[in-house]
């Protein structure tokens, strides 16, 4: 091995004190460097996994918090639906009582109407009846205020017929 230091031209004591100086600050930089900073990336491994830890927790807590929004969005669709189904029904039986009242009371209208017509018609015929009644007066009167001839009497009789006649 000699040999090969001497072809290359190294010394034997140099080329030792040059590995143990290597191995030195080796050595020195793993102290000073390699573990800090290994303990710090361990460090920075627990924080990530901890944050993780800490997001799959507030995940979870989420999703069942969404799950219970969901559950209450259910239960208030599901009382809305009832709701609107019961203002139908309500609206249906509004609906109906009021074309029910509305019936009966066209049927009350169309009956005092029938009565109000019935009793106009009631005094339209007393009231023809009086008028006849009057002139059947009035053509006595006349008859008895003179003496008639046959024409006379058949005049008056005519006159008297249309006026009836007019009257109805």
């Amino acid at each position: 091995m000699e040999a090969v230091f001497e072809a290359l031209g190294l010394n034997g004591w140099t080329f030792l004190l040059q590995a143990v100086n290597v191995l030195v600050v080796l050595g020195g930089l793993y102290l000073l460097l390699w573990k800090p900073l290994g303990n710090a990336m361990a460090s920075r491994e627990e924080k990530i996994e901890g944050n993780f830890r800490e997001a799959a927790s507030v995940r979870k807590e989420a999703d069942e918090i969404l799950a219970s929004y969901r559950e209450q969005l259910n239960r208030a669709q599901e009382e809305s639906n009832a709701i609107l189904q019961r203002a139908a029904e309500v609206a249906e039986t509004t609906r109906t009582e009021a074309s029910v009242q509305a019936r009966e009371e066209a049927a009350r209208v169309l009956e005092q109407a029938r009565q109000e017509i019935e009793k106009e018609k009631k005094l339209a015929i007393a009231a023809i009846h009086n008028q006849a009644a009057d002139v059947v007066v009035m053509v006595t009167n006349k008859v008895l205020a003179r003496t008639l001839d046959p024409e006379d009497q058949e005049y008056l009789l005519q006159e008297a017929l249309a006026e009836v006649e007019r009257l109805q």
